[in-house]
């Protein structure tokens, strides 16, 4: 079910086609513990979360990223968002469909506050990871962007929520989609991660006031210590430097600052927390996002360059939070 063997964290992760996910059996050894849907793929009900992103895989196959995991997991349903606990760590996913004349600051900030809420209420207070898809991101709606309307409601919530994560942020991206409104699913824990900033970039929470009314919330990256074991959970990384867009109009160039920029975070977290983690080996999950689906294969070779071919990547076509940016990637490692 897992990737690979060495994946010895509490969740494993894949990347399958429609049938190899079909054919997954819930009784087995390891289970699924959520599937995100990349594609055009609809899958009957099963006993764990099931997020359909509206992110098309590149090369025009679907694909369903599965979590898995070999811990007894319960399978849960309340206020419209699904939850999935096992016991260290808890999957939660919930959309807001903009209709009814709720802003989406307002919609996010009520989103996100019910999640917190939820995660709280069962012992997972500690945020890992989010993945935030933002229906038609970079377009202008109120005089704003609209990923911005999305950090107003997102920093809000965290204030009033949760003001003890003022710069202990969870790692996070934020991407664009055609539809689906905004769906947000999270990764939280009964322990705590450790947040991880990349030296040459400025925390994305400390973005001076021309990127938004509210910075965005997160962390560059977080390492969670499972016993033994690790995960480095990369937020969305892109060509930035300090807080400024690099190489706009340039594809390659764009794609070696990102690569430069995952170096750097991994680096970043070996030194923070002791422990090894391989960029582009076979352990590591990773998904670049695309904005250009004409540019798929340039990028995928300059990925495979920079950062090997053993690498699970997923290529997805995605809008990017900035509109000068055209790709960003983030994964998960395994140590």
């Amino acid at each position: 079910m897992r990737n690979l063997a060495h994946q010895n964290t509490p969740i494993g992760w894949d990347y399958l086609t429609p049938q190899s996910y079909l054919a997954l059996a819930p009784g087995g050894r390891e289970r699924p513990v959520a599937a995100i849907v990349h594609g055009d793929f609809a899958p009957p009900p099963r006993p764990w979360p099931q997020i359909h992103s509206h992110l098309p895989p590149l090369d025009g196959a679907a694909r369903v990223e599965v979590l898995s995991s070999a811990a007894a997991a319960t399978f849960e349903r309340e206020d419209g968002f699904d939850l999935l606990l096992a016991d260290d760590f808890m999957i939660a996913a919930g959309r807001f469909e903009e209709a009814g004349g709720e802003s989406l600051a307002a919609g996010t900030e009520r989103l996100y506050a019910t999640l917190l809420r939820l995660i709280a209420d069962r012992g997972y207070p500690h945020l890992l990871r989010l993945w935030n898809i933002l229906e038609r991101i970079n377009r202008e709606q109120d005089g704003l962007e609209r990923y911005r309307h999305f950090c107003i409601g997102r920093h809000e919530a965290f204030a009033r929520m949760r003001p003890d994560l003022a710069e202990r942020y969870p790692a996070a991206s934020a991407v664009g989609a055609g539809g689906g409104g905004l769906c947000v699913y999270l990764i939280a824990a009964r322990s705590p991660g450790t947040p991880i900033e990349n030296p040459n970039q400025v925390s994305a929470f400390r973005y001076p006031a021309q990127y938004g009314p509210r910075s965005p919330s997160f962390s560059r990256a977080l390492v969670k210590q499972w016993g033994a074991h690790a995960n480095l959970f990369i937020s969305g990384t892109a060509s930035i430097t300090g807080h400024e867009t690099q190489h706009a109009g340039d594809l390659a160039a764009q794609a070696e600052r990102t690569a430069d920029n995952l170096e750097t975070l991994v680096r970043a977290a070996e030194q923070r927390s002791g422990t090894r983690f391989r960029l582009g080996d076979s352990g590591s999950m990773l998904k670049a996002y695309v904005r250009r689906a004409e540019d798929y294969p340039l990028v995928g070779d300059l990925v495979a360059r920079r950062l090997g071919r053993d690498a699970s990547v997923l290529y997805l076509r995605a809008d990017i939070c900035r509109a000068a940016l055209l790709i960003e990637v983030d994964g998960v490692l395994f140590a």
